[in-house]
């Protein structure tokens, strides 16, 4: 219950929405070399979210123990809770056009490094979707990652492209925290 309350709560600035995920600890040890952060694209399309026509954005989002993830809230003073992957289990959640859709997309195991470009692309011509996500990997945080200058572009149907201003983190959740 704790969990849905602490998702529900609405950060107030980019300080806010990373202290909000201040009960995920990191994945990434300090000094530990990994690989660039991987470009993921072309995401398959998954099962479609239920479509709730009442939201503003997602719905809180689980992640349990063991699973790591980037959570992205718009830049704006509504900080509205847009996008979500769980890059352990391999799909992510993005609100565009008034819902919530799902995408299965690839996972990613590792660390990121402070300096790497974040990249994802969610295509789906069925859904008539092409969602592309970028930023910058931050530095650490106690409580996982900041992605910083984050912008996802929204190319509509007759071609033109909503950039919306983006605020991210990526955290795991270990098993330490789930007992308290």
């Amino acid at each position: 219950m704790r969990e849905a309350e602490a998702m529900r709560a609405k950060p107030v600035s980019a300080l806010a929405a990373l202290a909000g995920m201040l009960s995920l600890a990191a994945c990434a040890t300090p000094g530990a070399q990994a690989p660039s952060s991987p470009i993921l694209g072309n995401a398959a399309p998954a099962e479609p979210a239920v479509p709730q026509t009442d939201l503003t954005e997602l719905p809180p989002q689980n992640l349990i123990a063991g699973e790591c993830a980037t959570f992205f809230w718009s830049a704006d003073t509504q900080n509205r809770f847009l996008a979500f992957e769980n890059e352990t289990r391999g799909y992510a959640n993005i609100f565009v056009d008034g819902a919530a859709h799902r995408f299965a997309a690839a996972t990613h195991r590792g660390s990121y490094v402070a300096g790497d470009l974040y990249r994802r692309s969610f295509v789906d011509p069925a859904r008539n979707l092409d969602i592309q996500i970028s930023g910058e990997i931050g530095d650490p945080l106690p409580s996982g990652q900041r992605i910083d200058r984050v912008v996802m572009r929204i190319t509509q149907p007759d071609g033109q492209i909503l950039v919306i201003p983006m605020i991210g983190h990526h955290a795991c959740r270990n098993r330490a925290q789930m007992a308290g």
